[in-house]
């Protein structure tokens, strides 16, 4: 958590210094109506990259060892609540695909494949910095709501999918990017780290697939963890 405020805070420093370098007080401003509307909507395409944190539980010699992940992407519509001058509530509804590859040790099938499908619902409060010519950097944060609607009711051993996820999350948020402003439009850059509350493994057995028992219960608790850099276009 640390290394991870650290980041944020280095992210939106580099951000502020950016855009004081960038000032020039003769320039035009662009687009100055999209922070004076009390709500606006827009879109946001992203990529993401999935992780789990991983916690062995030591009742056999079967271990999860590491999570090999694969870029993912995400797409969804923004809509933006106005609070001050310097604050909005953001509600970003979207879909997130992503795939992870866990390898285990001292079990037949080392690599075993989880894709998900999110149906993310997230609420987030943005701060916003001054606005230095045609940039502004913000801080992100909140909570959202994941609905995995690739979670299988049954095991799939022969596309490698040996263990099963809960199919629902509750993630906290963070995150720090800069606004653009264009023309006729604001284009957004933002960094964002999820962090999942709850455990995502589903520990119940799979009567209809027996014999991989052992790949869940190497596991005593799993987290999910995302990482995403969205394009919000305003």
């Amino acid at each position: 958590m640390k290394r991870l405020l650290l980041i944020l805070l280095c992210l939106s420093l580099f951000s502020s210094a950016f855009s004081q370098s960038r000032y020039k007080p003769e320039s035009i401003l662009n687009y100055q109506k999209v922070d004076q509307k009390w709500l606006h909507f827009g879109f946001t395409l992203a990529i993401n990259n999935m992780d789990f944190a991983l916690y062995n539980s030591g009742l056999t010699d079967a271990r999860a060892e590491q999570v090999v992940f694969s870029p993912g992407f995400s797409v969804g519509i923004v809509s933006d609540l106005r609070l001050h001058e310097n604050w909005s509530l953001r509600f970003l509804p979207g879909l997130e695909f992503g795939e992870r590859t866990i390898k285990y040790s001292n079990l037949p099938q080392e690599d075993v494949t989880v894709e998900s499908v999110l149906v993310n619902l997230p609420l987030m409060l943005k701060y916003r910095a001054k606005r230095l010519n045609n940039y502004r950097p913000y801080l992100i944060g909140g909570a959202s709501y994941k609905i995995d609607v690739q979670s299988q009711d049954a095991l799939d051993p022969e596309n490698n999918m040996l263990i099963r996820l809960n199919a629902t999350d509750v993630y906290l948020e963070l995150g720090a990017g800069i606004d653009f402003y264009l023309p006729y439009f604001k284009l957004a850059t933002e960094l964002k780290f999820a962090i999942g509350l709850r455990d995502i493994i589903n520990h119940s057995y799979d009567i209809e697939n027996p014999g991989y028992e052992a790949y869940t219960d190497a596991i005593r608790g799993m987290n999910s963890k995302i990482v995403t850099l969205s394009f919000h276009f305003e």
